[in-house]
């Protein structure tokens, strides 16, 4: 039987997250993405674009509203607030993770 990569992928990622969740690291790193995001003004910025992209369609639809919305959100993250999240992620898999 073989396995793809992307399958591989996706089966690490919730071993990750399961790992993160039972230690409270889930919790913690949520947390802080969240303050850092309020703070930095995103949220506010993500509806304003909701807004923006709603009130040009005739009938809204989340899905089409979202696929359009998440580049651009994705886009509006400080790279500060990514590169501070991504160090507490980083700390946790060195700390669990076994290398030779």
């Amino acid at each position: 039987m073989t396995i793809s990569s992307n399958e591989n992928s996706a089966s690490l990622r919730a071993q990750i997250q399961q790992c993160l969740v039972e230690s409270g690291n889930y919790e913690a790193i949520s947390n802080e993405l969240t303050e850092r995001l309020l703070k930095d003004g995103w949220l506010d910025e993500v509806k304003k674009l909701a807004r923006e992209e709603i009130s040009q369609e005739d009938s809204p639809n989340f899905s089409k509203a979202l696929s359009q919305i998440e580049p651009q959100a994705l886009d509006l993250v400080q790279q500060s607030t990514k590169d501070a999240i991504m160090r507490k992620i980083t700390a946790f898999l060195e700390e669990i993770v076994e290398t030779e």
